[in-house]
């Protein structure tokens, strides 16, 4: 037996209903991109389609709701919900089966927009009819409230999935959870509609003197979704120069969004006391907030200052929060007040809602390609902002025809962008004596070229990491010279990410090569390292034998069967949702399938960003895959190594004869004067051993993301520290010890040596007496042939610290 309900209990129960759907509609919105990312690549392309296919479903439902003659509102939500729930199922099967298809899948462009249009479009479309009928269902009076309530849910539902459903349960798990969700919203939406007993709680009123004319109504509901959307782009890059690049930090941005469009929508009924003069000084604030929001966030960090992340959480999260809320939600919220503001005015002049939330939707979805396909790549960061302030002032100007207002309007827009912006807005963090080069803006974030000595360049993402430096030249050749000579005949190489260009350069080393593919996310990366880095690069932009394709890595080596002799994985961040997926078990499938018979893969690991735990999980992984993986140096440091896995073919099968001979092609015709790389001695130095089997654990996958989840939770606070040092050492000598057998007998001295090497680089780092006495004794541990090449650049060798070499 149910109870009947009062009108307050029904009340709180439809705003109950809101929140959980908002929360379902967010957590979902994360899951399809995330598994639409999974099977289509992590380009610029498909974000697009994406993001297009669930606004434009979004809108449709709309529009929908707003010519649906629903006599029963309650029940229609119900039936939507249902709909959600059931084609979201649809989109965890057919997107868990769409895995395999990639291949074909990337070289059908139809099938790129049709698989977005016809998984994503459908729900989102029953998703988009839901809040029209519920304010249908509660009243146009209490329709804005409705509306925030929903938008504040839409956070709890981005925390669900990010803080736990996906971490602990991974894609297929959060996704039954968020689906789940609508069921609980259709059946308490069954329960509604037994207590209303059908009748619509929809109130017609007069209009008021001061009321928007329709026109106006959809001028002002397209411009505050445009606008507002196309503000969080630009939060989302600005933001990324302060935050770690995670997961966490677009969350968090859009956490600070969201609170303001809640707030809004909560502040709206005192705003809208001011009548006539409500929507006019609305406009004109958020023109003022929107073009001093830049400075007030350089302000506030004394610069482009990054903030440290080897801090405790909380402490990390509080400086996140203080920087956020300013420079984000408070000066959102006059923007975040227009639209509730005119949901409002719909409801008092019994307007549809549904037509105005689908011509704010449309204009969300508009305002977002808009900012990040013309907006942010050119104007940049900080005049973006002036930009869509004078969008506030446009809509001043429509809003009262008065030119005063405009003028004003304007005059607050161009005042504080009338200083010199260039000194008093930077564009990256620079040190003492460094300058930026170029700068520009894409999907993937904020890419420039630094310079500091003559010699001294680099690319930097997002004013924090950097992507390849000129310094570097020598040890980014290595990481794709390396695995060609221990092939032997490489002729075809592929190397997945680009950067400056140096480590593709490594390939054209071997005069045997035919093709070098270099494979780069990043168009701006590319064109940078085509145009700034030639000089150290070899030119390889005007090398026939190299060729570049843009796009993600994982989805074109799928298309590849049975291509290379090499493939070279470059080092790729962790924490980072696009590059965390190049470390699957998917993708070390997709690369296997795309070598031929007897080619090698290698996977280069920067130990300086990985814990011991998630090494081991990439290893496991990549075990699974190569069960005859081996681990190969590309370095000696202490500090900052990395170590490369190898597969495709047994280390006890290497051809040793080919070895020398491709090493003895390397050092001809003014190839490499890398020692480690010239003779068969050196690179028997860099062979460590056969990968031993790692403890029981975490295999990393598209569908779990183990490895980016926990490298970017152990990211803030570093509560693990990197796998280097003395432990990494005494991994690694263990595991060369088991190698020793599997080298031809005379290699075997050269490839021990290896091992003191890296014990006198520790020793060195720390300042260790005994670093002083062995450095003399550093010739004693070298090969002859490596000490008597009088052409070997000694310079070039992976040491920081230095011992007396010849």
């Amino acid at each position: 037996m149910v109870h009947a309900l009062t009108r307050s209990g029904q009340a709180r129960l439809s705003l109950l209903l809101a929140a959980i759907s908002g929360a379902a509609g967010l957590a979902h919105q994360l899951l399809w991109v995330r598994r639409m990312v999974d099977v289509l690549g992590a380009n610029a392309g498909t974000f697009t389609r994406v993001i297009a296919a669930f606004f434009l479903g979004l809108s449709a439902g709309s529009w929908l709701a707003g010519r649906m003659r629903a006599s029963r509102p309650w029940r229609s939500v119900a039936l939507a919900e249902f709909i959600v729930a059931a084609l979201a199922l649809v989109v965890v099967l057919i997107g868990n089966i769409a895995i395999s298809w990639q291949a074909s899948i990337s070289s059908t462009r139809i099938l790129e927009w049709l698989l977005p249009l016809l998984l994503i479009t459908p729900p989102a479309m029953a998703m988009g009819t839901v809040i029209p009928l519920m304010i249908r269902g509660v009243g146009s009076a209490r329709g804005v409230l409705l509306y925030g309530v929903n938008t504040f849910g839409g956070i709890g539902g981005m925390a669900l999935v990010l803080a736990w459903a996906l971490p602990a349960l991974g894609l297929t798990g959060a996704s039954l959870i968020a689906l789940s969700l609508n069921i609980i919203v259709a059946l308490l939406a069954l329960l509604l509609d037994r207590q209303s007993c059908g009748q619509s709680a929809h109130v017609e009123s007069a209009t008021p003197p001061h009321a928007l004319p329709d026109q106006r109504l959809f001028i002002l509901a397209f411009a505050s979704g445009f606008l507002v959307l196309a503000a969080e782009v630009i939060f989302q890059h600005q933001f990324a120069q302060f935050f770690v690049s995670s997961y966490y930090s677009s969350a968090m941005v859009l956490t600070l969004v969201l609170v303001a469009l809640s707030a809004g929508a909560l502040l709206t009924p005192w705003v809208a006391k001011m009548k006539d003069k409500a929507m006019p000084c609305v406009l004109a604030l958020s023109a003022l907030a929107f073009a001093v929001q830049p400075f007030v966030l350089i302000v506030q960090r004394g610069g482009l200052v990054y903030l440290p992340f080897k801090k405790e959480f909380t402490e990390y999260l509080w400086n996140a929060v203080k920087l956020g809320l300013p420079a984000c939600s408070l000066l959102l919220l006059p923007a975040a007040l227009i639209f509730p503001m005119v949901l409002k005015e719909a409801g008092i002049r019994s307007a549809n809602t549904g037509h105005i939330l689908a011509i704010n939707g449309l204009g969300g979805w508009c305002g977002a390609e808009v900012a990040e396909r013309f907006l942010a790549p050119t104007y940049g960061l900080w005049w973006s902002m002036a930009l869509l302030a004078s969008g506030y002032a446009a809509c001043l100007l429509s809003h009262k025809g008065n030119l005063r207002w405009w003028l004003g309007a304007a005059l607050l827009v161009i005042i504080p962008y009338s200083w010199k912006i260039d000194s008093c807005l930077p564009f990256a963090g620079l040190a003492e004596g460094e300058t930026l080069v170029a700068v520009s803006v894409g999907r993937e974030g904020v890419v420039g070229v630094v310079r500091g000595q003559p010699d001294d360049w680099r690319i930097i993402f997002n004013n924090n990491y950097t992507l390849g430096g000129s310094r570097a030249q020598f040890n980014q050749e290595r990481q794709t010279l390396l695995p060609m000579l221990l092939h032997g005949q490489a002729k075809r190489v592929a190397t997945l990410g680009v950067a400056t260009g140096s480590s593709l350069a490594g390939a054209t080393l071997d005069p045997i090569l035919e093709q070098g593919e270099g494979i780069e996310l990043s168009p701006i990366a590319l064109h940078f390292a085509q145009g700034y880095f030639a000089p150290f690069n070899r030119d390889i932009s005007h090398d026939p034998r190299i060729r570049f394709t843009v796009g993600d890595a994982r989805i074109v080596i799928a298309q590849r069967p049975a291509t290379y002799d090499v493939i070279e994985g470059d080092l790729f961040l962790p924490w980072r949702t696009g590059e965390g997926r190049l470390f699957s078990r998917e993708h070390f499938q997709n690369v296997r399938a795309a070598l031929k018979p007897g080619g090698l893969y290698c996977q280069w690991l920067p130990m300086f960003q990985l814990t011991r735990a998630q090494y081991d999980a990439i290893a496991r992984t990549f075990r699974e895959v190569f069960p005859e993986a081996w681990l190969v140096r590309g370095d000696l440091y202490a500090e900052m190594p990395i170590l490369g896995l190898v597969g495709g073919r047994s280390l006890d099968s290497l051809d040793w004869t080919a070895i020398a001979a491709a090493s003895a092609r390397a050092r001809q015709l003014n190839g490499t004067r890398d020692p480690l790389l010239r003779h068969s001695e050196g690179l028997a130095m860099c062979v460590v051993g056969p990968l031993p089997k790692p403890p029981p654990g975490p295999i990393n996958t598209l569908a779990n993301a183990w490895l980016e989840w926990d490298a970017a939770r152990n990211l803030i606070g570093l509560r693990e520290p990197w796998f280097v040092g003395v432990p990494y050492a005494e991994y690694l000598r263990a595991v060369s010890q088991n190698g020793e057998s599997q080298l031809p007998a005379s290699l075997r001295e050269a490839h021990a040596n290896s091992t003191w090497f890296h014990a006198l680089e520790i020793a060195g780092s720390a300042k260790l007496p005994q670093a002083a006495q062995l450095a003399p004794l550093a010739h004693q541990h070298l090969p002859p042939a490596l000490i008597n090449d009088l052409s070997a650049s000694w310079r070039e060798w992976p040491m920081k610290y230095r011992p007396a070499l010849p």
